[in-house]
C-alpha cells in the first residue's frame, strides 16, 4: 500500500457552500489511504490508462512542480483553484465528485496523484434510539457516496514528480466548445499517446499487415503474444523491434518485414518500447483462447499451448481439424 502522506479533497456536491475547498491538507487516517492507495493504483495500473506528460517549462508543469518546492498545502491549493477556474471556463458541470489531491513516496520517488471521484447513489442504515431501551432501524438513500477504489467511473493521472512522467485514465466531460478529455484536454494539456491496450492492439496490427500472406492470421496471432509475453519476462516492456524479430525469426525476408514495421511505427507516431503496468494485459498474453466453429473454447496458459507434448493441433484427411490435450491428471466439469 501507498503510504499517503498528506491529501487535499475538494467537494462538488451540489450544495449552496459548492465547492467546498479545504482550509489546509489532512492526514488520511488508516482505512482513507487504503481508499487513496487504491485508487493511485488503479490509476497507474488499468489498461485503459496511458503514459503521457505536460508540456516541458509549460505554466502546468509549474504547477505540478511547486509540490517538489512549495509546503504541500500551498501547492495543493493553487492546483485546485487552476482546475476550478478551467472547469468554470469550459462551462464544465461542477457537481456530483470529489477531487483529491495527494502525495506519497514510490520506490523513493516522489509521487502526486489528482483524482476525480464521482458520486454513486447508495443505500446505508440508521440507528436511531428509542426510549429508554429500544431503537429505530431504517435505511437512508445517499447520492454522494464515493465510488470504490477500482471503479471504472474514476478518472485521474499519477504523476512521478522527479520525471514528469504521468499515468493517465482520462473520462469524456461536455464543454461549451464540444466533448473534450477532463484531464487530458480540458484540465491539463498533455500528449497524445495511446493506452497500452491501444499500443499492443496498434503493434499487433502492423506486424499482421507486414507479414507474408502465406501466414495466416490463426498462425501469426499466437506468435505475436507469445513474443510480447517473451519480451516482458525480459525486459519488462514490449520492445516492437525484439518482438517482430521473433515472430519473423525464421523468415528468409525477415529484415525487409522489419524495415515496414519500422517504417509503419513512424508513420503512426508508436514508441518503439510499450512500458507494460497492467497485470491484466500481461495475463491475456500469457494466455492462448481457441474458438472452434462447433462452439468449443479453450483456454490454456501458453506454457502448455507451447509444450508440444502437452498440446497439438491436428490436420486430418477429411480437412478437418483435431485439438489433442495431452498428459491431463485430473478432469473437472464445472
Amino acid at each position: 500500500m501507498n503510504i499517503i502522506a498528506r491529501a487535499a479533497i475538494a467537494v462538488y456536491d451540489g450544495s449552496a457552500l459548492s465547492p467546498i475547498f479545504p482550509a489546509r491538507p489532512a492526514k488520511p487516517d488508516e482505512g482513507a489511504c487504503a481508499y487513496l492507495s487504491a485508487v493511485a493504483d488503479k490509476l497507474m495500473s488499468s489498461d485503459g490508462s496511458r503514459t503521457t506528460c505536460v508540456e516541458p517549462g509549460g505554466a502546468q508543469e509549474e504547477l505540478l512542480r511547486r509540490f517538489l518546492t512549495l509546503p504541500f498545502g500551498e501547492a495543493a491549493s493553487a492546483l485546485l483553484a487552476s482546475m476550478d477556474e478551467a472547469m468554470q471556463t469550459l462551462e464544465i458541470p461542477r457537481e456530483g465528485f470529489d477531487l483529491a489531491v495527494f502525495s506519497f513516496d514510490r520506490d523513493n520517488e516522489p509521487h502526486l496523484c489528482v483524482a476525480m471521484l464521482p458520486y454513486r447513489a447508495a443505500v446505508v442504515h440508521q440507528v436511531e434510539p428509542d426510549g429508554e431501551n429500544g431503537v429505530l432501524t431504517q435505511l437512508l438513500a445517499h447520492g454522494t457516496v464515493l465510488p470504490l477504489a477500482g471503479s471504472k467511473g474514476t478518472a485521474g493521472f499519477v504523476v512521478n514528480l522527479s520525471t514528469g512522467d504521468i499515468r493517465l485514465r482520462d473520462t469524456a466531460v461536455l464543454t461549451n466548445v464540444g466533448n473534450r478529455q477532463l484531464f487530458g484536454e480540458a484540465l491539463f494539456s498533455m500528449a497524445a499517446t495511446r493506452t497500452t491496450k491501444e499500443a499492443v492492439a496498434a503493434v499487433t496490427e502492423m506486424i499482421e499487415q507486414a507479414a507474408p500472406p502465406d501466414m495466416t492470421p490463426q498462425e501469426l496471432r499466437p506468435a505475436v503474444k507469445r513474443a510480447m509475453s517473451k519480451s516482458i519476462e525480459e525486459k519488462g516492456v514490449i520492445d516492437v523491434q525484439d518482438v517482430a524479430q521473433e515472430v519473423f525469426r525464421s523468415d528468409p525476408e525477415r529484415e525487409a518485414i522489419i524495415e515496414q514495421v519500422g517504417r509503419q511505427m513512424q508513420e503512426e507516431a508508436l514508441e518503439p518500447v510499450i512500458p507494460v503496468e497492467n497485470k491484466r494485459v500481461m495475463a491475456q498474453l500469457q494466455k492462448v483462447k481457441i474458438k472452434t466453429d462447433n462452439g468449443i473454447s479453450i483456454t490454456l496458459p501458453r506454457t502448455l499451448a507451447d509444450d508440444e507434448n502437452s498440446f497439438a493441433v491436428v490436420s486430418n484427411d477429411d480437412g478437418t481439424i483435431s485439438i489433442i490435450i495431452s498428459r491431463v491428471q485430473e478432469l473437472r466439469t464445472e
